[in-house]
């Protein structure tokens, strides 16, 4: 597992390097790309970013022609985020390999195989969300040093055992991660 996370992390390293974007900007650009449009807001939630973050994040990539702001039709205070068409045509040329080698991989699986190797993921990604959302909480924003930060740890892998021992019970009784 921790060699495909890896791999995907050198993957989306060089697509934005190839981009030339840094990569919390190609994290929000993914978000936006998945969801079609997004405002301000939606994305500071998704990437857990802040709003002012979101706002700079979003003018270096309308800079470079990535992304659109457009006022909703309807409530003319919203303002939309989406991909520009030059965007979504390099994404689709970026990933088309994926539309080549995916449907050979996939056919190797069976149904049901391929139903657990989706719960799997999903229970993978929801872990790391809350995970990440329980290690916020030791983050210290103040120039932590290295044995702080090892105190921190420790008070992280107690919450993050008990948060585990949840998630394990809740499996035993047959309930999922999006239950």
């Amino acid at each position: 597992m921790r060699a495909n996370q890896t791999a995907n992390d050198v993957w989306d390293d060089c697509v934005t390097r190839f981009l030339g974007i840094n990569r919390t900007d190609g994290r929000c650009l993914d978000i936006i790309d998945r969801h079609g449009k997004v405002t301000a807001g939606q994305l500071a939630g998704e990437s857990g970013l802040t709003t002012g973050a979101v706002t700079v994040v979003v003018d270096r990539l309308e800079a470079v022609g990535y992304v659109a702001r457009t006022r909703d039709p309807v409530d003319r205070r919203k303002i939309w985020i989406s991909v520009t068409p030059v965007m979504a045509e390099m994404t689709e040329r970026l990933f088309a390999h994926f539309q080549i080698i995916g449907p050979a991989v996939l056919e190797r699986f069976t149904p049901d195989q391929l139903a657990a190797i989706v719960e799997f993921l999903e229970a993978g990604s929801a872990i790391n969300v809350g995970q990440a959302a329980l290690l916020e909480q030791y983050i210290d924003r103040k120039g932590a040093t290295p044995q702080s930060r090892l105190v921190a740890a420790r008070l992280f892998a107690r919450a993050g055992q008990k948060a585990m021992k949840g998630h394990v019970a809740a499996l035993k009784a047959g309930r999922t991660f999006n239950d």
